[in-house]
């Protein structure tokens, strides 16, 4: 989406902040205002939801919360900073060139969605100041206008939904993905001003966004996000790329570029968030309603008028977003089919790179403010409103595949008729742009309609195209033959960031250390080289010894270091001759006299010498190339028709030379004659041999051919319904994974087994009952041995399986252990019987209560018949019941004592280190005591002298120990020895 605002009133611009709210919204209004300076050079518009007779209180509420002036909008008014405007209730408002303009409500949808219609109109506006910000809420409204506001490079806020009153509508945005902050109310307003004092909001960055990320860091970037997503973005348009990677550093507070590559580096998750910023994933149902009208009314009559009844279109959708394109397209050929007379069918292929989009495309589920770009009768055919959402009908969603694809390194799908490409071309440049074209060429059949976004054009393609409405970009293919891109087929380089710098290269980087340039200008001197070149055997410039302007020059265009394409007029031919000689005669050196070359419109003559350098490596098979001044001399080595008398007339001297020159080119010619001969009969021999291969080649391509359109088509459906696949794969794997946490956190032992009794899964406290290992899986259970004290669980098993009915006991381990058994027949869903599933549920502690109840019933009983002071202790010797005998003597309550520890009863009187001991080796022995001598000092009584008497008591094995102590007084005053 590009600006509408001239560049040269960008420093004009002043930030604005859309702000939407509903239910519970005036408490978070009031909130993010208290904590916004009056200074901060914003312009804020407030929208809520109101009803269109209700009076608004609004202004005069937040009026109390901030000391900027609070406004209610006026049609016509005109924005300003450091303002809070106010939307009145009933209508929808729109921002044009900075000022407001008032709508009524009319039959649109968009009525009932006030924010989303705002911010939609504040994007297209005021484009990258733009602010979105949504607080408390129902509903899903805004999520639309966050959107298009995150698509022109704006910044977007939703209100922490654990902080709002209610939830909707930041919830919702959040989910969209289109939210850069999510905070509470009281911290917006703080981090909305410290962003946009970022550096590329000066008003230098507005205008040349290029000057913030220089070129080294930025392929730093380039090469972080190509190892991280598989994606090379170097193609992309630099305003663009400059753009988007600044507003990433504003949001991280970062200045400095190098900085931002090294916070990429440690934070792998902000290398995804930049990739998708880069994506731009802006999107609508029926974006550019007339182009899709066009669509409808001039291209798809041309595409049914020679398609037979039951034909299949097939549809392609590149750069599909979050899916509403291609939904769009279906709705489209579902509405032309239900009008046309033939029965058709159609399959659509959306791709995207943004795998996050492809799954929220697959989902089909989107906000309600849809219904500003979609008509009522289309939401009620094609959609369903569920949960203040619309899903999209099942009769579009089984026509449109959603997958993964690389528009530049993926293979194109093929035999399309429709290929839908809106609005991604305009960001990469124009070289991958004829790379994408010429794909797009292939992959539609003769007669194919492509569809461009209004900022795009085919470019040189006119010879492959012919425009159908020339306005909203809609072309036909043109006939004729195209091959598929070679460099799809890895015949050419693909063109990477590092590619696109190789032919700028001086010298072979083979040759450029130091220690070979030394031993090379050490072997100019040995010989005493004049003007010389050191080339390798296919003419490229290794070395360059002296000056060497007169012989040789750059050749226009991009820079090639090849002697031969170098060489000056009068020396190429010759040259050529020289190198073939020498290579293909393996002549140690080749001498050519008397050369005539033209230099700056005059001709110079020179001697050429050619020769093999013999020495050791790196330097071996190099050839040196020496230029001298001609030296006219009868013993010159000269061919029989240049050995003519030293003439000193002009014309014999040029009519010498024009033979010189004669004599090379035909040595020249003869040595191509030579080559092609030599080549024609090598072309002959292996002709012959591939004449008689041919033969049997094509009657086996006769019959691939036939099956290959099928195949390929088949295998690129077959992709994207893998893909899809893959998807639900993952989901059930983690599903999965959910089950076992589940089943493993009861702490319930678990088995499953299958209509033979073997093992299909069990859960890791089964471990703890039979000898179970994760290689177990598949084997009989019987085959296992248990610590249980049951021999039946076989037989139990098998009766359940052929009676259904449910079985349950308690069963004891050799642990002395309890558990609840239980076998109940495993159900498919289909209510068929698969097996079993036993479960093992520890009782234990269930057990020994039961027992210590029985115990102390018994205890409580007995203790209860006898006059004497008795009191019964538990195995942590904490008091379980005292008689009356012992309520009454001394004077304390039975319900009170319960429960309590024994030594910190009636003031610590029984607390002495001799008792404690002999009761913890009571316990431990299991050894009764006799006449304990104890004097203890009791509340209200006094001091009394008491003899205790100790006794186990134990009702079963598995149940605990207690004691029992009776108690007496000792009058005869004897102490404890």
């Amino acid at each position: 989406m590009k600006s509408t605002h001239p560049t040269a009133n960008k420093s004009k611009l002043l930030p604005v902040a859309g702000i939407g709210a509903s239910a519970g919204g005036l408490e978070a209004l009031e909130t993010f205002f208290s904590n916004v300076p009056s200074n901060s050079g914003f312009a804020f518009i407030v929208v809520t939801h109101q009803q269109p007779d209700h009076v608004s209180l609004l202004p005069e509420l937040l009026h109390h919360s901030t000391e900027m002036p609070v406004i209610s909008i006026q049609d016509g008014m005109l924005l300003q900073p450091d303002h809070v405007f106010v939307c009145p209730p009933g209508k929808n408002l729109a921002i044009y060139k900075h000022k407001f303009h008032l709508m009524d409500l009319g039959k649109f949808n968009s009525a009932n969605l006030p924010i989303d219609y705002f911010l939609r109109s504040l994007a297209e506006d005021i484009q990258e100041m733009s602010v979105g910000i949504i607080l408390s809420g129902t509903g899903t409204d805004g999520t639309l206008g966050l959107k298009a506001i995150k698509g022109v490079s704006g910044i977007t806020f939703a209100q922490d939904p654990k902080t709002a009153k209610f939830d909707g509508m930041p919830s919702s945005a959040i989910l969209m993905g289109d939210v850069d902050f999510v905070l509470p109310a009281d911290q917006i307003g703080q981090k909305l001003v410290q962003y946009y004092k970022g550096p590329f909001y000066t008003d230098k960055q507005l205008a040349e966004p290029k000057l913030l990320v220089a070129l080294e860091p930025l392929q730093k970037i380039f090469l972080l996000l190509r190892n991280r997503t598989g994606n090379d973005f170097s193609a992309y348009k630099p305003t663009t790329i400059q753009r988007r990677i600044a507003r990433r550093m504003n949001i991280h507070q970062l200045n400095d570029p190098d900085i931002y590559v090294r916070f990429l580096q440690e934070n792998p998750v902000e290398i995804d968030n930049l990739s998708k910023e880069l994506l731009i994933n802006v999107t609508s149902f029926f974006r550019d309603a007339d182009a899709f009208n066009a669509l409808a009314e001039i291209a798809f009559p041309k595409l049914f008028e020679d398609k037979s009844d039951n034909y299949e279109f097939r549809i392609w959708v590149t750069g599909c977003s979050s899916g509403e394109e291609a939904y769009t397209i279906a709705i489209l050929f579902k509405e032309a089919f239900d009008k046309n007379a033939k029965s058709f069918r159609f399959q659509i292929f959306a791709t995207d790179l943004d795998q996050s989009s492809i799954i929220r495309a697959r989902d089909g589920v989107f906000p309600a403010g849809i219904a500003a770009d979609v008509s009522a009768a289309r939401l009620e055919r094609f959609f369903k409103l569920d949960n203040n959402q619309y899903r999209i009908n099942k009769e579009i969603r089984e026509r449109v595949i959603f997958a993964n694809q690389n528009l530049i390194q993926d293979p194109p799908f093929t035999h399309i008729d429709l290929l839908s490409c809106r609005n991604v071309l305009i960001y990469i440049n124009q070289e991958l742009q004829k790379e994408i074209l010429a794909n797009f060429h292939y992959a539609l059949n003769p007669g194919g309609i492509l569809f461009l976004g209004s900022s795009e054009s085919i470019g040189n393609f006119e010879d492959r195209f012919t425009p159908i409405d020339k306005k909203w970009k809609i072309y036909q293919r043109k006939d004729g033959r195209i091959n598929y891109p070679l460099s799809k087929l890895g015949l050419l380089p693909s063109r990477t960031a590092e590619s696109a710098i190789e032919p700028f290269k001086l010298l072979s980087t083979e040759y450029q250390t130091g220690n070979i340039a030394r031993q090379i200008e050490r072997l100019l001197l040995e010989r005493y080289a004049p003007v010389s070149v050191i080339i390798n055997e296919h003419g490229k410039i290794i070395y360059i010894h002296g000056r060497t302007g007169q012989y040789l020059e750059p050749s226009p265009g991009q820079p090639n270091w090849n002697i031969v394409e170098m060489a000056r007029d009068g020396l190429r031919l010759p040259l050529m001759a020289s190198l073939n000689k020498a290579t293909k005669n393996n002549e140690t050196e080749v001498i050519s006299n008397g050369l005539r070359i033209k230099n700056n419109g005059d001709f110079e003559t020179i001697d050429m010498v050619l020769t093999r350098i013999t020495e050791s490596e790196p330097l071996r098979d190099l050839f040196l190339v020496s230029f001298l001044p001609c030296k006219l001399k009868q013993n010159a080595q000269l061919p029989a028709i240049q050995q003519k008398s030293d003439a000193t007339s002009s014309d014999n001297i040029e009519k010498e030379q024009l033979e010189q020159e004669l004599y090379f080119t035909k040595e020249s010619l003869r040595l191509i004659i030579e080559q092609q001969q030599t080549f024609n009969e090598e072309i002959k021999s292996s002709n012959e041999e591939l004449q008689s291969t041919n033969e049997e080649l094509q009657s086996s391509n006769e019959e691939l051919e036939t099956s290959k359109e099928e195949m390929q088509s088949l295998n690129e459906e077959l992709s994207t319904v893998n893909s899809e696949l893959q998807n639900k794969i993952e989901r059930l794997s983690e599903i999965n994974d959910d089950m076992q946490n589940l089943m493993n956190s009861t702490d319930i032992a678990t088995i499953f087994l299958d209509n033979q009794l073997r093992i299909k899964r069990f859960t890791r406290q089964a471990k703890d009952i039979f000898n179970l290992i994760d290689n177990d899986i598949g084997r009989p259970l019987a085959d296992l041995a248990s610590i249980l004290k049951y021999a039946c669980l076989m037989e139990d098993a098998k009766a359940v399986l052929q009676t259904l009915i449910n079985k349950d006991m308690e069963v004891q381990t050799l642990h002395n252990d309890w558990y609840l058994l239980r076998i109940l027949p495993y159900r498919t869903s289909e209510n068929m019987i698969d097996g079993l599933v036993i479960t093992f549920v520890n009782i234990t502690r269930i057990k020994k209560a039961e027992h210590t109840a029985q115990a102390a019933e018994i205890t409580t009983a007995i203790v209860n018949t006898i006059n004497q002071p008795l009191i019964v202790l538990d195995d942590e010797l904490h008091i379980l019941t005292v008689n009356p005998a012992y309520e009454q003597i001394f004077n304390s309550n039975r319900e009170s004592l319960a429960g309590q520890f024994f030594f910190e009863i009636h003031a610590a009187a029984w607390n002495s280190p001799l008792l404690r001991e002999q009761l913890t080796r009571t316990l431990a022995t299991s050894v009764a005591f006799d006449r304990f001598y104890f004097e203890a000092e009791l509340p209200v009584i006094g001091k009394k002298h008491l003899i205790i008497n100790g006794r186990i008591l134990k009702q079963s094995p598995v149940s605990p120990a207690l004691i029992l102590l009776a108690i007496n007084d000792a009058s005869d005053g004897v102490k404890n020895v």
